[in-house]
């Protein structure tokens, strides 16, 4: 509609106004307009809901059709699919230039949102103009349009309803700058570029109002019919702490945030479903809750409206309390099915273009863990991973960036020549954590379906001078594979030197655990033994360090981090300290990444240690 298009007859100052259709621009199933008009302390809405029910019959050919189909669909993995036929949906469907049968949802409000009372009843919509989001945000600035009070009025009215729903706990809020609304069920969706502007909040706010009423009329009469119920998971943070986390995403306007919030919402927040009883409905925290504004679009709404007529009209309700039980079951079980297609759908693409992306080679460093991760999953699991992708995976193991799922698929999951520099460099970040080794190994356990590495101990000797064996075990396919047993002065390094050798096994690479305790061995023999193979390799000073505590060389290892300079370029700097022979030694490192300044940290505090040692051995000579 153009910018100043007008009725023929702008409606005056004590008029209920006219009946407006708000929808996508060229739509073909307009199933509501409203009316929305200031009253001296408060506001009247009315909605005009499409009478459906009057041109399809329950049980014929076009009845069964839309129960089938349940909903149309506008794109997406199921395409566009009408649930009427297109025949049926034009004769129907709300239009301007004639009058149409209508259910009429009447609602009153005072100056706070608060309804004070419901009116629904069978009318004649006449006069009714389509408009779509733009010409309604151009309305509702433009006050020399006919329509901009009626409008304004309804905008104004949106933002109370919207101020009073959130007052009384739902999880509803717009940010229609950047696209993103919460949809009835407190999720996150995007909003259509064409429709974020105020008409989109216009609309929702007016077809919750009228839901909500309608709810309510239905249960003082105690009508069956199917309400829509909404439940939140046990692990369900306090309906408060989500509603400040999702207006603090949206305060930030982080993507990462609000997508890992969009994540989270759909974790946390069980589908809606229809029953003919009242449940109450988490989302929007309202004790009964309808669908029945789009009765072209959705099968629940045209069953709601056919109860409705019939007790408008006194007659029995056409479905039986069973009919009504299997129909909510039939249309939950067809929502489930469409969510896990839609799910298959997303996994499918998006696996597609992690495949596309890990074969094709580039520079990887810029993605973040979660993007990394996606392309390493599918260049693991078939084999198609670049030489810059196993380069990048090199480097993210140097920097010991990559988490125990990442370890897992390239250590247990990728087999080609490709990536076997990468395999032997994270073989060999574990062993310098090697802690490392049992989360990768029980990763790797979960991702296959069966039970966590379990481990076999013994000890020996006084309790002051005990020695602990190990051997770990994973049973994989009905076949247990071992590692080497090791052994340490601590139970839980010798499990983590175990776990290691069970890992590389596994890895089917050379096992870089160790015996951490030998027999007979002085603290300086056990000490030379370690420092001669560390000079010899050129091993990481921090798994030096790690080693040196497990032999009881030095105690109470601890690395401390500060963080200096702007965000983009920071500094930093890492403290590392420990106990050796009574004595607090100190290292330090700064440099420009966390990794580096805790080896050169390491390398500094391993020095000083070294000279104790060589100058003790030294003076005994």
């Amino acid at each position: 509609m153009p910018a100043h298009a007008s009725p023929a007859q702008p409606p005056s100052a004590d008029s209920p106004g006219v009946p407006l259709m708000i929808d996508r621009k060229g739509s073909l199933d307009r199933d509501d307009a409203i009316t929305v008009r200031r009253l001296p302390d408060g506001w009247e809405l009315t909605v005009y809901v499409a009478d459906v029910a009057c041109g399809v019959a329950p049980g014929s050919t076009a009845d069964q059709e839309a129960f089938a189909r349940r909903e149309s669909a506008y794109g997406g993995f199921r395409g566009t699919a009408k649930m009427l036929p297109r025949a049926v949906e034009a004769r129907l469907t709300l239009a301007e230039g004639r009058a149409c049968a209508a259910l009429r949802v009447r609602v009153t409000f005072d100056d706070d949102g608060t309804a004070l009372g419901v009116d629904v009843d069978r009318a004649q919509m006449r006069g009714a103009l389509a408009l779509d989001h733009h010409a309604v945000a151009t309305t509702v600035g433009d006050p020399s349009h006919p329509l901009h009070r009626q409008l304004r009025d309804a905008a104004e009215l949106s933002e109370v309803l919207l101020a009073r729903r959130r007052s009384q706990g739902a999880l509803a809020l717009y940010d229609l700058l950047q696209g993103w609304a919460t949809d009835e069920d407190g999720r996150l969706v995007r909003v259509a570029v064409a429709e974020r502007n105020i008409a989109y909040k216009i609309v929702q706010e007016c077809m919750i109002a009228a839901n909500t009423a309608l709810a309510g009329w239905a249960a003082e009469r105690d009508l069956l019919l199917l309400f829509r119920n909404h439940s939140a998971a046990k692990v369900a943070p306090p309906r408060e702490a989500l509603l400040d986390d999702l207006d603090l995403a949206l305060s930030e306007g982080s993507a990462a945030r609000l997508q890992a919030l969009q994540e989270r919402t759909l974790l946390v927040l069980r589908a809606a479903e229809y029953a003919p009883f009242v449940r109450g409905h988490w989302g929007l925290n309202l004790p009964g809750y309808v669908h029945s504004t789009s009765p072209l679009r959705r099968y629940a709404d045209l069953v709601v409206q056919r109860v409705v007529f019939s007790h408008i009209d006194g007659a029995p309700s056409p479905y039986t309390d069973e009919e009504l039980q299997s129909i909510a079951e039939s249309l939950n079980e067809g929502a489930r099915a469409d969510r896990e297609a839609q799910q298959a759908s997303l996994k499918s693409s998006a696996h597609a273009r992690a495949r596309k992306a890990a074969s094709a080679g580039g520079d990887y460093s810029h993605l973040d863990s979660r993007d990394f991760q996606a392309l390493l999953k599918r260049g693991c699991k078939e084999n198609i991973g670049s030489a810059s992708l196993a380069q990048e995976a090199v480097r993210r193991a140097r920097q010991q960036q990559l988490t125990s799922l990442d370890l897992q698929m390239i250590l247990l999951v990728a087999s080609s020549d490709t990536w076997a520099p990468a395999r032997a460099e994270c073989l060999k970040a574990v062993a310098a954590s090697p802690e490392t080794a049992v989360s990768v190994l029980a990763t790797h356990a979960q991702v296959n379906g069966v039970a966590n590495p379990s481990f076999t101990d013994h000890s020996a000797g006084q309790i002051h001078n005990a020695v602990f064996r190990s051997r770990a075990e994973l049973a994989l396919g009905g076949t247990p594979v071992c590692g080497e047993e090791r052994t340490a002065s601590v139970k839980k390094s010798a499990r983590h030197q175990a776990a290691l050798s069970l890992l590389a096994r596994l890895a089917c690479l050379p096992d870089p655990s160790q015996d951490q305790v030998r027999g007979g061995d002085s603290t300086t023999a056990k000490a030379k033994k370690a420092i001669e193979p560390a000079a010899a390799e050129g091993r990481q000073p921090v798994m030096v360090l790690n080693e040196y505590t497990q032999l009881l060389i030095i105690s109470d290892l601890r690395f401390d981090f500060t963080m200096d300079g702007p965000s983009h370029v920071p500094t930093f700097k890492c403290t590392a300290r420990a106990v050796h022979e009574g004595d607090v030694l100190v290292g330090t490192g700064t440099t420009s990444t966390k990794s580096s300044a805790k080896a050169t940290a390491a390398a500094d505090l391993l020095d000083q240690i070294h000279a104790r040692l060589n100058r003790r051995e030294s003076d005994a000579a």
